[in-house]
């Protein structure tokens, strides 16, 4: 791959030969105002090279290589085929794949023997002059093809993952989980997960609370057990209160 990042910068080798640093925006790897403004000036020439046939495509290579081989019209192709894909357009993906294919592979020609990549366009062509030989070529269309498939199905994955959790997200925001008492707590447990160190049922010894002690274990209001303990008989407040320690429903620390 031509296009690389180097630290926050992402250096664009050009077609004909020179390079420009653009700014390096979330995890793309161009400027995505730039890319735009490629696809905005070239869309005659990029949607002509599209639907071209192989003698076509040279001539244009060799015509319009100032933006053919430029980095951006083999973003073009790539971004473009793998969105066909997840759309379910697979007969425009093979197409855009195929264009796409041979401005990749005049790029990956070039790079060895550090070249501009317009520099290399005959002699990729003069390659595969014989119909016959283009099979390397085909092959390397084939694989760029699966790899298209499987990463709009990785892509789509992602994509239902991302929008499940933000669902979820906003829906927590929007209803925030109510807390639940102890007591209410307890009565989703098992009588063996909810019994207390002293070997009682926590269920069993609210349930014979005096209303008042009731509610103050339900709405856990420390002050308002403060205030029983002044108004009840003391020996009758000691006898429950000791019970409550015991299932657990009061930690004596």
């Amino acid at each position: 791959n031509i296009c690389h990042v180097a630290e926050e910068r992402t250096i664009i080798h050009s077609g004909d030969g020179s390079r420009k640093d653009t700014t390096r925006r979330g995890e793309e790897s161009f400027s995505v105002d730039e890319f735009a403004s490629f696809k905005e000036d070239n869309r005659a020439i990029l949607d002509r090279f599209e639907t071209a046939d192989w003698e076509t495509s040279r001539q244009m290579c060799l015509e319009y290589g100032h933006i053919l081989m430029e980095d951006y019209s083999n973003n073009y192709f790539l971004l473009n085929a793998l969105e066909e894909e997840m759309k379910g357009n697979r007969k425009r993906m093979e197409r855009l794949a195929r264009q796409g294919q041979i401005i990749s592979q005049i790029f990956q020609l070039a790079e060895p023997m550090k070249r501009p990549p317009r520099d290399l366009v005959p002699r990729f062509f003069d390659r595969f002059e014989n119909p016959a030989s283009r099979a390397p070529f085909q092959e390397g269309v084939d694989h760029f093809v699966k790899h298209i498939i499987s990463r709009a199905i990785d892509k789509k994955k992602e994509e239902a993952a991302t929008a499940a959790a933000e669902a979820e997200a906003q829906h927590a925001a929007e209803d925030p989980p109510q807390p639940v008492s102890l007591v209410e707590a307890m009565h989703q447990m098992s009588k063996e997960e909810r019994m207390g160190p002293g070997g009682l049922d926590p269920i069993e010894v609210f349930e014979t609370l005096p209303e008042i002690l009731q509610e103050c274990f339900k709405s856990g209001d420390v002050e308002l057990l403060k205030k029983v303990a002044t108004q009840m008989d003391p020996v009758e407040f000691e006898k429950h209160f000791q019970r409550c320690i015991e299932s657990g429903l009061w930690s004596g620390g």
